[in-house]
């Protein structure tokens, strides 16, 4: 009898942390927005020039999305509280990342929600493309 109600307890204790889980990974997954404040704080060269040169756009660019968290017009740099990137084994962090076009910079201000292809150049990796998909604060 014990060991009925003890695996009985154990089984129900395994589905809850099961439940507890999924819906754990679905809450941190769907937004980017609810950790941007707790985001470790990275920056990749954010001093280098921008080149006026327009060069083709690589096959092996990689898809991010993100909160906009400041926007640098002087060194055309935004910092960006992003998703985990798989493809570069990154988690979810703020990072400042140099535009590729200065004109992208006109695209957005802080508090977006963007999504962004990333270009591997020498030593940091560039954002070539950007696209506002909403805000997180609301219009004055």
């Amino acid at each position: 009898m014990f060991l009925s109600f003890s695996f009985k307890l154990l089984l129900s204790l395994i589905l809850a942390c099961m439940s507890a889980l999924s819906l754990a990974d679905r809450i941190t997954q769907s937004s980017p927005i609810n950790l941007a404040s707790d985001a470790t704080d990275h920056t990749h060269n954010s001093s280098e020039q921008i080149s006026n040169k327009e060069s083709p756009v690589s096959s092996n660019l990689i898809s991010a999305r993100g909160v906009v968290l400041q926007v640098d017009q002087s060194n055309a740099t935004i910092k960006i509280n992003h998703d985990p990137i798989a493809a570069l084994n990154w988690p979810r962090m703020a990072m400042s990342f140099r535009l590729k076009e200065r004109s992208l910079i006109n695209k957005i201000k802080e508090g977006d929600i963007v999504e962004f292809l990333l270009q591997k150049e020498t030593s940091d990796h560039v954002i070539v493309k950007l696209s506002k998909q909403s805000s997180i604060r609301s219009s004055q």
